[in-house]
């Protein structure tokens, strides 16, 4: 499985909370946002193909 934020990594919850990164998972490590597009777009073209064979 992979999970996707805007921002790529994690972050500890701190006891200041306005010290948050926006877009920053809180629980598991994620890929960010260009990773992501970047998966998607291989994908597609991997499955192109497959899919309406299906």
């Amino acid at each position: 499985m992979v999970e996707s934020f805007l921002v790529e990594g994690n972050q500890p919850i701190p006891e200041d909370l306005s010290t948050l990164r926006y877009g920053c998972s809180v629980t598991d490590a994620c890929i960010g946002w260009d990773d992501t597009v970047a998966m998607l777009k291989d994908t597609r073209i991997l499955l192109k193909d497959v899919l309406p064979k299906r």
